[in-house]
Order: C-alpha cells, then structure tokens, then sequence
C-alpha cells in the first residue's frame, strides 16, 4: 500500500517538488499544503456540529497538509541552550511550511503517511509568533488561520478535504493583541472553527515559553467526532477545554491511512518573519 501511496502522491496535480534529502536524519515533511479554498465557511459556536456561513474566514485559506517532499528535515547544530530535548519547528521568512531540527530531542514530531488516529504533543509558542502582514495577498489575512500539527483523514492525504488540527492567529484587531488558539476542521472541503477561540495568549504569555499540551483524537458514537483538548499552565493560569467538530466519514476506520502535517503559517500569505515553535510528541 505504501508504495501505491507514494506513486500516487508523484501523480498529485500539485506542482509538488522531488525529495529533498538534508541532515543526517534524512528528509521529513513537515506537512506543507498547497491546495487552497475558496469561500470559507465558520463552524459556529465552540459544539456547533454545522458549519455556519454567517461569519466568513477572512481571505482564501489553505491548510498545512499536503504532501510535499521537498520539506527538509535539519539535524544540524542545536539551539544554544533553547528548549534543548525539544525539536524546534521553523517557518522561514516568506514560507508557509516549517522546518524540523531535533534541537536535542530524541526524536521529531510526527510527519508524513501515518496511520494513527490521533496525536498528542506539547507545543511551545515564542513571541516570533507575533506577526504583522504589510503587504498581504488579501486585504484581510491578518485574520486567516495558521495551522498546528494535525491528520489527514477520511481516505484523503489532504487536510484541505478532510482533516484535523489546531488553528492560530495574531490578533491586531482586539486590544492587547493576543494569539488566539482554536480548533479546526476540514469536512469534504468546507472549513469549520469557531466564532470566538479557544484560548488567547498575550505578549507576556508568549514571551514566558512554556508548553500547551494538545490532543486530537476521533471519537464519539460512531466515530463521528473529531474530539480537541487543549491544556496547560501559562504563567500560573491554568488552561483546561474541550471541543468537537464532526466527521463525515464515520463509516471508515480511524485507523485508515492519514498524513501528518506541521506547524503551517496560512492562509494565503506567507510568514513575514521567521516564525519559531518547539514540539514533544512520543511516539
């Protein structure tokens, strides 16, 4: 099966690049899409189940995914003294996808074709995440959605499609200015988040550096349910939700095969600055 996969990853009509082989530990995805949407629809309340078309995404969202091969993975020189023993995810000035170097870690973050039904990771946010776009693609993409480590599903290897993730963005609207975390889905292409996040982070908070734990998992009667708990302690505020959004495919396996995306900045635009995070995530 794996090698059908890859042959029919190299038919994809993407435009994707050939493997890019760069450090010792050879060539990983970090989990970059270039499939984007058009007429993003908001998913509603935090337990809305349906997607709802009166709050629109702002601008033309892509969602980190797709399999690309020609994302290295950098076993290089670490870190000096940063977050050692966690691999250090960086998105370059003018990328949507990251980067991975192990920074001391004993292993990467999940990539590329997997067949977990879930994944469980602690992320750690760095005031780099505090972005201004200048010059964006469309007028509103300071509002569009980046994107966390998350899974293809439903038979797809394209989380535009089909998918679940954790979802970012930095808020130069609202007064202070916060990172705003929130869960996201894709269902047969339309995109469901919430109208209001999760989770907001200030300047401080980001400027702290300490983890959020993340859980994504299928669940429900059925499996019907793509199941999100975010939890932590930031600078001493204890952070503990829960949320949902439906799956189409109930029908098919959580065990099917998946793609493991990255972290992802977009949306339409690119990352105006080097964006840094760092990821624990067992095995």
């Amino acid at each position: 099966m794996h090698r059908l996969l890859i042959a029919m990853f190299s038919l994809c009509a993407c435009g994707l690049p050939a493997a890019i082989s760069d450090g010792d530990a050879g060539s990983l995805d970090s989990g970059r899409e270039d499939t984007e949407d058009a007429g993003a629809l908001d998913g509603g309340p935090v337990d809305a189940s349906v997607p709802d078309a009166s709050v629109p995404d702002a601008g033309v969202n892509s969602d980190a995914g797709t399999p690309d091969a020609g994302v290295p993975f950098d076993a290089g020189t670490p870190d000096a003294g940063a977050h050692q023993g966690w691999a250090r995810y960086t998105i370059p000035l003018g990328g949507h996808a990251a980067t991975v170097a192990l920074n001391g870690a004993p292993m990467a973050p999940l990539a590329g074709l997997s067949f977990a039904t879930g994944r469980s990771y602690e992320f750690i946010f760095t005031p780099s995440a505090q972005y201004v776009l200048t010059n964006p693609v469309q007028p509103d993409d300071q509002l569009d959605w980046n994107k966390l480590p998350g899974l293809s599903d439903c038979g797809q290897v394209d989380l535009a499609q089909d998918g679940f993730m954790f979802a970012w963005r930095w808020r130069l609207d609202l007064n202070p200015h916060v990172l705003e975390l929130a869960h996201y889905a894709n269902n047969a292409g339309t995109h469901l988040y919430p109208a209001q996040g999760l989770v907001t982070l200030d300047a401080d908070d980001l400027a702290a550096e300490e983890p959020l734990r993340f859980d994504l998992s299928i669940g429900g009667a059925g499996n019907s349910k793509y199941l999100f708990h975010l939890f932590g302690t930031i600078r001493g505020r204890a952070i503990d939700v829960t949320a949902e959004h439906p799956r189409r495919c109930a029908s098919s396996s959580p065990g099917g095969y998946k793609w493991a995306s990255g972290f992802y900045f977009g949306g339409t635009s690119t990352a105006p600055q080097p964006i840094i995070g760092y990821v624990q995530e067992p095995p």
